[in-house]
């Protein structure tokens, strides 16, 4: 029964967040995002700590098993959104922005990557094979952005921000698979979010151009 609560909890956090996002949008715009990462992060940190069961969370940063390929293949992913912050710093204008923009940054890969890439994957691993376990986590952290983020960020509805989440979840799976940690994934998730503008995505401030 404990394993069913924590392979169907993405659908919880997910209704949860999108019923957030949706009333906070109606009253303050785009800047629901903080009450959403705030709901976000404590279900995500709720679910973690309650399924880690005797895991420690210094188990899953520690240093990684050999694989060289994959943890290069996980960095250059993590660096594919830089292209977009280097073409777009000027939008930075306020310094509450930068501090916002920033400490998402910061934030948001513990929680996510302990979470998706963490407790859920290992606990899904349990039961079915590791195929599954990779589609399964990776399609439901695709599908997360525009249920949530969606609703008030017009590129959390891009379909290219969906085919990049697609390869880059499939990568973070498949690199945790190969070295037993989240060390290199979770660097990798802080500069995508580092480099896809994240809070000025949410403001809309940034769009992408094929919006």
């Amino acid at each position: 029964m404990k394993f069913w609560w924590l392979f169907t909890s993405p659908f919880f956090i997910i209704l949860l967040g999108f019923l957030t996002a949706s009333i906070f949008h109606h009253f303050i715009g785009g800047w629901a995002w903080i009450p959403l990462a705030i709901v976000y992060w404590s279900l995500l940190g709720f679910f973690v700590w309650t399924f880690k069961e005797d895991k420690k969370l210094g188990d899953w940063f520690k240093k990684s098993k050999k694989a060289p390929f994959w943890v290069t293949i996980t960095m250059l992913v993590g660096m594919f959104p830089l292209t977009i912050l280097i073409m777009n710093y000027r939008l930075f204008d306020s310094i509450w922005l930068i501090i916002f923009w920033l400490m998402f940054a910061f934030i948001n890969p513990w929680f996510e990557e302990y979470y998706w890439r963490g407790v859920l994957l290992d606990s899904v691993l349990t039961r079915f094979p590791k195929w599954f376990a990779v589609l399964y986590t990776t399609l439901l952290f695709v599908i997360s952005h525009p249920l949530m983020w969606g609703i008030f960020s017009y590129a959390s509805k891009s379909y290219h921000l969906y085919l990049y989440l697609s390869a880059a979840g499939i990568v973070w799976a498949v690199t945790y698979l190969k070295t037993n940690s989240l060390r290199s994934i979770i660097l990798s998730h802080f500069i995508v979010d580092i480099g896809n503008l994240t809070v000025l995505t949410f403001l809309n401030i940034y769009v992408p151009p094929v919006m």
